[in-house]
């Protein structure tokens, strides 16, 4: 009796576990696509796709919401779609460490492939606050 007792609080223990963990394996972001026209400033643009940094992939992976951006639509001013144009052309080596530091994250590829991005796609990610990120994508 004392031995099924024992069980019965362990089975239960364990499964408490299990569900407190559920919402944060279960949550994922929000994807939207975004307006034209509603890239980040292009100063802010140009400094932030010069860098790669591995905690935007953790950004993404935590985010409440993802705003998609498309790179193509995300400026309208010329001047400013020319020199996003330029700052993108100017940092292929950390879209390249962004790429692939997303391939080997098997839970980055699953949310991309979720909500149908190709990796291949993906030009920066920023994170813009209150669990936010923009996801420039080609």
């Amino acid at each position: 009796m004392n031995n099924t007792l024992k069980n019965v609080a362990a089975t239960t223990a364990a499964a408490a576990i299990v569900l407190a963990a559920l919402p944060a394996f279960a949550s994922t972001p929000a994807f939207s696509l975004a307006k034209p026209n509603s890239g980040m400033s292009v100063d802010s643009f140009d400094q932030q796709v010069q860098v790669f940094n591995r905690q935007n992939v953790a950004d993404l992976l935590h985010a409440r919401s993802v705003s998609v951006v498309k790179f193509d639509t995300a400026w309208n001013d010329g001047g400013d779609a020319g020199k996003a144009f330029d700052a993108l052309n100017a940092s292929d080596q950390s879209i390249h460490l962004l790429r692939e530091a997303l391939k080997a994250d098997p839970a980055a590829m699953k949310l991309l492939a979720r909500n149908h991005v190709a990796v291949d796609q993906v030009i920066d990610i920023a994170p813009t606050g209150n669990g936010s990120v923009q996801l420039y994508i080609s």
